[in-house]
C-alpha cells in the first residue's frame, strides 16, 4: 500500500522545520557564548529547560546541541550537564592569515552584498530578530569597544541568516583577521561618534530590507555600507588611509580576547 503524497510532503516539511529551528538555535546559544552571555564554565541550562524556553522539542535542542559541540563552544560531561569551554579548552582558531585592510575590505565587498538573496530567503524571525537587536545594542553601545562588539556581531548576525555553513565559517575567518592589531588600530582611528551614527543608520537600513525580504535593497544597503567604511579608512582609492601621517598617530590598544 502506498504512502499518500501527503504524508510524504509532511514528513519532509517536519523534518526541514526541525533542522531550521536546530539551526537557529544553534547560532542563538552560540552568539551568547560569543557575547559573553554565556561565561566560559558556566552550565547551560538543561535540554528539558532549554525546549521550554525556545519551544522547540528535546531532539531539536539535542541537535543544536550536538553542533555546539562539534563547534568547539561547550563540552558535554555525562553526570555533570553541559558547559560553556574555557578558552585554554577550545579548539586553535583559524589561522591568521596575513591579509591588509584593504584586502579584507575589497573581499568583503565582493561578498556581502552577493548573500543578499540567500540572507533575505533563508533569514528566520528568530534571525531577523536577532539583527534588530543587534542594531539596539549598536544604539546604546558606548566608545570603542562597544562599538567593535556590536559591529562584529551585526555582520555575524548577516550571515547567519543565511544558513549557509560556508558562509558562516567565511564570516568566521574574517572575524580572526578584523581581530588582528593592525585592522583595530586602522578602525580606531578612522571611528568616533559621528561616525558610529552614521554606521548605525546604515546597519539601520541593512536590517530593514532584510526584514522586507528585500533582496535588491539589501544588497545595496550592504554595498553601500562597505564602500562608506572603506572610504573612510582607506581613502577614495581604496589603497590607503585618507592621511597616511595619522596612521602612526594612531594610539595603540590592548589586545583583546
Amino acid at each position: 500500500m502506498r504512502t499518500p503524497l501527503a504524508a510524504v510532503v509532511s514528513g519532509h516539511s517536519s523534518r526541514d522545520r526541525a533542522r531550521r529551528q536546530a539551526a537557529e538555535l544553534f547560532h542563538t546559544l552560540e552568539r551568547h557564548i560569543d557575547e559573553g552571555r554565556l561565561f566560559p564554565g558556566e552550565k547551560i541550562a538543561t535540554e528539558r529547560a532549554l525546549a521550554a524556553q525556545f519551544g522547540a522539542s528535546r531532539t531539536v535542542v539535542r541537535n543544536a546541541l550536538a553542533e555546539l559541540d562539534r563547534a568547539g563552544k561547550i563540552i558535554r560531561k555525562v553526570g555533570h550537564g553541559t558547559i560553556v569551554r574555557s578558552r585554554a579548552e577550545a579548539p586553535p582558531a583559524l589561522p591568521a592569515l596575513d591579509a591588509s585592510p584593504a584586502e579584507l575590505l575589497e573581499f568583503r565587498l565582493a561578498l556581502e552584498p552577493s548573500l543578499a538573496e540567500a540572507i533575505v530567503l533563508n533569514a528566520s524571525a528568530r534571525d531577523i530578530q536577532t539583527i534588530g537587536d543587534c542594531v539596539k545594542g549598536g544604539d546604546a553601545a558606548n566608545g570603542w569597544p562597544e562599538w567593535e562588539r556590536w559591529d562584529r556581531s551585526f555582520h555575524l548576525s548577516v550571515a547567519a541568516a543565511t544558513h549557509n555553513r560556508l558562509t558562516i565559517w567565511i564570516f568566521r575567518a574574517i572575524g580572526t583577521i578584523r581581530h588582528e592589531q593592525p585592522w583595530l588600530r586602522l578602525k580606531q582611528g578612522h571611528t568616533d561618534v559621528k561616525r558610529w551614527a552614521l554606521y548605525q543608520e546604515q546597519h539601520r537600513r541593512i536590517a530593514a530590507s532584510i526584514a522586507a525580504r528585500d533582496a535588491e535593497t539589501t544588497a545595496a544597503a550592504l554595498r553601500d555600507h562597505l564602500l562608506s567604511v572603506r572610504v573612510k579608512m582607506l581613502g577614495p582609492d581604496g589603497i590607503g588611509p585618507p592621511d597616511s601621517s595619522a596612521a602612526g598617530r594612531v594610539p595603540e590598544i590592548p589586545e583583546t580576547s
